[in-house]
């Protein structure tokens, strides 16, 4: 079984983004903004992408910063975006890689229906700048938002999701790749440990239980930037009572949007690290 070789207090940020998905830092940047931040475990979660772990793998050899290969697979569940990470899996398993290159051109499609979409609402924005602004990696909806801030349709990158891409919005178009069991069953079988992220963004807690219900999660993202210091307490008791790991992280995207927040300002509890790290090590 694993043991720890960090303090009795580690610093652990489960959940973060480069620019290998729709995050704003390369890789190595991300490794010196982690170290910086003082992170001992850095979970590296790209939407639908895992390229960036071996970057950030090399980027932290000969220092004290763990690099945990992750992963955060979109979903869908009685309309509603869910997202689901991953931690621990072989994130060079040619299934699994085929797997992601087909969900990659699934994105593609989704952005080209944002596109039409905004179009028609006459905040027009090219397909081809949106997949640039991903740099042809894994691209999403953060990528429209860049899209349209840097042709001056919006103020801010909150402003696009409100305006036109959350959802419920106008150019929202609902990721159709997998459901919840079949994003959980795909980390399983690539011997990772699937999580439900941030349930409180579904703001729907009797959802929150369906969606754990119908899927073999095997934790929660119960810390999270939200915007109530207690928001955090219903899940927490959700994964208690169902025996469920308990991890957080800060969902870094190095961009100002209001669901994320700084790098490291969001960990997981050391408690409850220890518990993960513990279910990693018996993988």
């Amino acid at each position: 079984m694993m043991q720890s070789s960090m303090g009795e207090s580690p610093r652990v940020d489960l959940h973060t983004h480069t620019t290998r998905s729709d995050g704003n830092a390369a890789p190595q940047e991300l490794v010196r903004l982690a170290l910086e931040a003082g992170l001992d475990v850095l979970a590296v979660t790209d939407h639908d992408a895992v390229e960036a772990i071996p970057e950030c793998a090399a980027a932290a050899k000969g220092t004290a910063l763990r690099i945990l290969p992750g992963i955060e697979m979109s979903a869908l569940f009685e309309g509603r975006d869910v997202h689901v990470l991953g931690y621990g899996l072989d994130t060079e398993s040619p299934e699994l890689l085929a797997r992601l290159g087909a969900l990659h051109e699934n994105r593609r499609e989704r952005v080209r229906r944002i596109c039409a979409k905004l179009q028609a609402l006459g905040a027009a924005v090219e397909a081809s700048e949106v997949l640039s602004e991903a740099g042809g990696k894994s691209v999403g909806r953060r990528h429209v938002a860049r899209a349209l801030l840097k042709r001056g349709l919006v103020r801010t990158i909150d402003e696009a999701f409100r305006r036109f891409l959350a959802e419920g919005s106008p150019a929202n178009v609902p990721a159709q790749e997998l459901t919840p069991r079949d994003a959980s069953d795909l980390i399983l079988r690539h011997g990772g440990i699937p999580v439900l992220a941030h349930p409180g963004f579904l703001d729907d807690n009797a959802l929150v239980e369906r969606i754990l219900d119908a899927a073999p999660f095997r934790g929660i993202e119960v810390f999270h930037h939200y915007n109530s210091a207690t928001k955090h307490l219903s899940y927490l008791e959700m994964a208690l009572r169902r025996n469920l790991l308990v991890t957080g992280g800060s969902d870094f995207h190095a961009d100002e949007h209001a669901h994320n927040a700084p790098l490291g300002a969001s960990v997981c509890p050391p408690a409850h690290w220890k518990d993960l790290e513990m279910r990693l090590g018996a993988q």
